[in-house]
C-alpha cells in the first residue's frame, strides 16, 4: 500500500501539478517512500530477535557497545 500511494504522489507530481505544489508533492512522495521501506524491513515477531540479528550502525561496526 505504501509503495503505491508513493508512486501515485510521485506521478501527480512529476506530470498533473506545477510550481511550488508539485514540490510538496514530491516531498511528500519521499517521505511516503521512506516510511514504506522502513515498514516493509520491520519484524513481523518481535519476540525473533536474538544476539546475531543486528540492525543499523551496531551491526557494522562488529558489536563493540
Amino acid at each position: 500500500m505504501g509503495f503505491a500511494l508513493f508512486a501515485l504522489l510521485t506521478i501527480i507530481g512529476l506530470f498533473v501539478l506545477d510550481g511550488a505544489v508539485a514540490g510538496v508533492a514530491l516531498l511528500a512522495a519521499l517521505i511516503v517512500f521512506i516510511v514504506a521501506c522502513i515498514y516493509a524491513l520491520r519484524r513481523e515477531v518481535r519476540d525473533a530477535a536474538t544476539d546475531s540479528d543486528r540492525t543499523g550502525l551496531v551491526g557494522w561496526i562488529g558489536g563493540w557497545f
